[in-house]
């Protein structure tokens, strides 16, 4: 058995709720909630090493969805964004749409109105994606 097909089956048996990270100045805090069936991502995440902090969440994020939630929310609170982290946003929004049969993803940008650049990034999204993405002015 691969070492992912073991990770949903120990994490399948296991009572855990809620998978989080936290915060760091350069990288977002991540909260993928099982019970909501919810991914929360907040902060700045202008990192370099996206593509390990990033495959990780898309790995918790799919095990967390594997027991027949319809739809996942993904909610996005982020005060600065590089194009890294773009990309590995839309491929998990991708990841999540595709992997499992019938399941819809529901995208909410959150921008303050005053952060033109964040507005600029979430409107880039929503074109670039073929999943519909709300932006929000909070």
């Amino acid at each position: 058995m691969g070492k992912f097909l073991l990770f949903l089956q120990k994490l399948k048996e296991s009572d855990m709720l809620t998978f989080r990270i936290e915060a760091r100045k350069t990288s977002p805090e991540v909260i993928i909630d099982k019970k909501n069936h919810s991914i929360d991502i907040s902060g700045s995440s202008t990192f370099q090493n996206t593509s390990w902090f990033y495959s990780n969440v898309l790995k918790w994020a799919i095990a967390f969805n594997q027991e027949g939630a319809k739809t996942t929310t993904i909610n996005l609170r982020l005060k600065k964004i590089n194009d890294n982290s773009t990309k590995w946003i839309m491929l998990i929004m991708r990841k999540m749409a595709t992997i499992i049969p019938g399941h819809n993803v529901v995208v909410n940008w959150y921008y303050q109105p005053e952060n033109v650049n964040m507005q600029i990034s979430g409107e880039r999204l929503k074109l670039n994606s073929l999943i519909p993405v709300n932006l929000i002015a909070a």
